[in-house]
């Protein structure tokens, strides 16, 4: 049987400013909570999965991706994602306020001009100090307000359950930079974590299962038991990707709809649960 709740190691790729290692011991504690981040306006917020709803700048909202969210490490680290790259940022959070620093961030090639162009939008309305203020009947809401009177809204999200969710292979990582699913291969891969121990997996041309033990924030894998069909192109990259990644142990890490998978020399998969990835 899969347990799902286990303690995660996250870890996130820049090659903007730190190697894989520096800003994966940045990351490493990423479990605690300090007093000064717990409320705003009485609403808890360490320890949630904050999704980005939308942004407000300059008067004009624009709808968030799926894929953004800011997680309050602490009162001293915010982490998240802009809609497409990672970013991990020191910061200044109190009960109804929080400053950022600058943010390392990953750097994927991001298809689409709007996703590009709302990555560059949420960065800069994050990088300020912005208001706290919780909102909504269970305080299941949150807005973050520049002296401007530029604005982030975010909702609480629950994590996808590993087991039984289709997730779809968005991403590879390797030699400490991530980057987006070949276009080619778009669509052609997916992961699904059965409740009986075993995944089931669409490659990027052939199909397989194997057993997946699931404990402490690793997936321990058995040999897969695939078709053979003869794999090339972008297809065939991402199938040995994955081939890889489903080869003894590896980490993983879900935030939100987003899962992660990690070898321990840090190539790895990304992966989007079906329901809010794109082309879906």
């Amino acid at each position: 049987m899969l347990t799902l709740r286990t303690s995660r190691t996250r870890a996130l790729i820049s090659t903007a400013a730190l190697p894989l290692a520096a800003l994966a011991t940045v990351t490493a504690c990423g479990n605690e909570k300090a007093p000064g981040a717990e409320k705003a306006g009485g609403a808890p917020i360490t320890g949630v999965h904050w999704s980005v709803q939308s942004v407000t700048v300059d008067g004009r909202t624009t709808k968030a991706p799926g894929s953004a969210y800011l997680e309050f490490v602490s009162d001293e680290r915010v982490r998240g994602n802009y809609g497409c790259n990672h970013f991990d940022a020191e910061a200044a959070v109190t009960g109804d306020s929080v400053d950022l620093g600058k943010a390392k961030r990953t750097m994927m090639l991001c298809e689409g001009k709007d996703v590009r162009s709302f990555e560059d939008t949420l960065a800069r309305a994050l990088a300020d100090k912005n208001t706290l203020r919780a909102a909504g009947e269970k305080n299941d809401r949150l807005t973050l307000t520049r002296a401007n009177g530029d604005t982030v809204t975010l909702a609480k999200q629950r994590d996808a359950e590993l087991a039984g969710t289709k997730w779809n292979v968005t991403s590879l990582s390797a030699d400490d930079a991530t980057r987006s699913l070949p276009k080619a291969a778009q669509g052609r891969a997916r992961l699904v974590f059965e409740k009986d121990g075993h995944v089931s997996a669409r490659l990027g041309c052939n199909q397989g299962r194997a057993e997946a033990t699931v404990k402490e924030g690793h997936i321990t894998f058995g040999p897969l038991t695939s078709t053979r069909m003869g794999c090339i192109g972008a297809a065939g990259e991402v199938e040995q990707a994955m081939l890889d990644v489903l080869k003894n142990k590896a980490t993983y890490d879900i935030q939100g709809d987003a899962l992660t998978l990690k070898k321990p020399d840090g190539t790895g998969i990304g992966l989007t649960a079906a329901d809010s990835s794109p082309g879906r």
